[in-house]
């Protein structure tokens, strides 16, 4: 899918999107943010990638600037399988979860998602529209003023979301830190925190889950504009689609 500024689109395991969505893991994760351990693995280009094992049961995402072509964001969504999510490994989960329906085959984790440096958001930014121009506002300003916009952050939580509405995943779970989660919920997206924060990362993050249908209910009635940015794609498809 695209937006003005944006294109986000799953990467195949295997393919150039894909060692470029490696490497920008690696990139982040590994040399500016030091939050996992290099693997010690390469890109047939040579160049350093970030892996795991979550990987083989995960659907992928990678956003491009439109006007140069460079990685914006990614992340995965690691899907219900038979060796669990990686917030289980890493965090305490409080049980019951909110949702009575919240059975272990109905739950994705999103994870790995990450903005690349030079769009960044930064406080100055706060307020922003949807759209903006990344190219005037951003990748010529000094770091103390470059900013994502809010069209990228929102860009690829629609492809969480129509994912989840594609492949019948009702909710997902993310480790994130205060700051960011209470930006989310702000903006509409109900996330639910489901256990204590975790000193030992940085910064402290806690678990928290969200429903695909709580979603479309709060957005609904708080901010209709970004519920129909978000089901963009899925009218588009619904009218384009034959009558049975």
């Amino acid at each position: 899918m695209e937006t003005v500024y944006f294109t986000f689109y799953e990467v195949i395991p295997g393919s150039s999107d894909f060692e470029d969505y490696l490497e920008a893991r690696y990139l982040v994760f590994c040399e500016e943010l030091g939050r996992v351990d290099a693997p010690g693995m390469f890109s047939s280009r040579g160049h350093p990638i970030e892996t795991d094992q979550y990987d083989a049961n995960s659907r992928h995402f990678i956003a491009r600037h439109k006007a140069s072509g460079v990685v914006a964001g990614f992340m995965r969504i690691i899907m219900p399988n038979e060796y669990g999510l990686n917030v289980a490994q890493r965090y305490v989960i409080e049980r019951p979860l909110p949702y009575s329906s919240a059975t272990e085959d109905k739950i994705g984790e999103i994870s790995r998602l990450a903005v690349t440096p030079h769009f960044r958001r930064r406080h100055s930014d706060e307020g922003k529209p949807i759209q903006g121009d990344p190219e005037s506002e951003m990748t010529l300003k000094t770091d103390g003023v470059r900013h994502h916009q809010p069209e990228l952050v929102l860009g690829m939580y629609r492809e969480v979301y129509q994912l989840c509405r594609q492949t019948g995943l009702d909710y997902c779970m993310a480790a994130m830190d205060n700051l960011f989660s209470r930006l989310l919920t702000r903006l509409g997206f109900p996330f639910v925190a489901v256990g204590p924060l975790n000193p030992n990362v940085t910064p402290a993050r806690r678990v928290y889950i969200i429903s695909a249908t709580e979603m479309e209910r709060m957005l609904g009635a708080r901010e209709a504009t970004i519920l129909q940015f978000m089901q963009t794609q899925l009218n588009t498809n619904a009218e384009s689609a034959p009558l049975a």
